[in-house]
């Protein structure tokens, strides 16, 4: 509390930081930031951490799954970006040149109706070991999923095949969805491709 005001909320200070707050709400947050170190103090604490972030998925060490207009929004910025598009339960011969910036992935899939979508992934660098990704955002009228994938750790992965399942989560159940099959080869000549031809 600063004069007997409550601290302020962390979507009110997400809001002031990426100016999405209206003209009152800036005054607001300014006038109560002038009076409370402890709000600062979050504030700053809110800018590193959205700073990490940023550096993170600039460098491509981080996988997320995207909307239309946030990859649209990436080409826009004049990245590199090397895209590839699957038909449902489609494969896929895939790499990243050593310029690519950005991995942009779209699988079709029956979206319709579906209310939660997990991602599970095997490789055969990992055989029967499947990692779950959880309630990934999607646009059920897309009639696909997109992802930008961890350039940065693909680039120094050996040949490898990924073998990707979408499943539609309903109750304590799930349904597939799709699988899709990545063969992976490392970039010629790129120094870290590790045991890869």
């Amino acid at each position: 509390m600063t004069d007997g005001r409550p601290h302020l909320s962390a979507e009110a200070l997400l809001d002031y930081w990426l100016r999405e707050s209206g003209a009152a709400e800036t005054d607001a947050v300014e006038e109560h930031l002038m009076r409370c170190d402890s709000c600062g103090e979050a504030l700053d604490e809110l800018i590193a951490l959205g700073e990490g972030v940023r550096s993170a998925f600039s460098a491509g060490e981080v996988w997320v799954a995207s909307s239309e207009a946030f990859a649209q929004r990436v080409a826009g910025e004049g990245r590199r970006v090397r895209e590839y598009r699957l038909a449902h339960n489609g494969s896929v011969h895939c790499t990243v040149a050593p310029d690519d910036e950005v991995l942009l992935t779209r699988v079709a899939a029956p979206l319709q109706g579906v209310q939660r979508v997990d991602v599970a992934r095997e490789t055969s660098l990992a055989p029967g070991e499947w990692v779950r990704v959880e309630d990934v955002p999607f646009d059920p009228e897309a009639g696909e999923l997109l992802w930008l994938g961890n350039i940065a750790r693909i680039r120094e992965l050996p040949e490898h095949t990924m073998r990707v399942k979408l499943l539609a989560v309903e109750g304590s159940g799930a349904r597939e969805l799709g699988t899709y099959t990545f063969r992976h080869r490392p970039w010629p000549g790129w120094a870290g491709q590790g045991t890869g031809d």
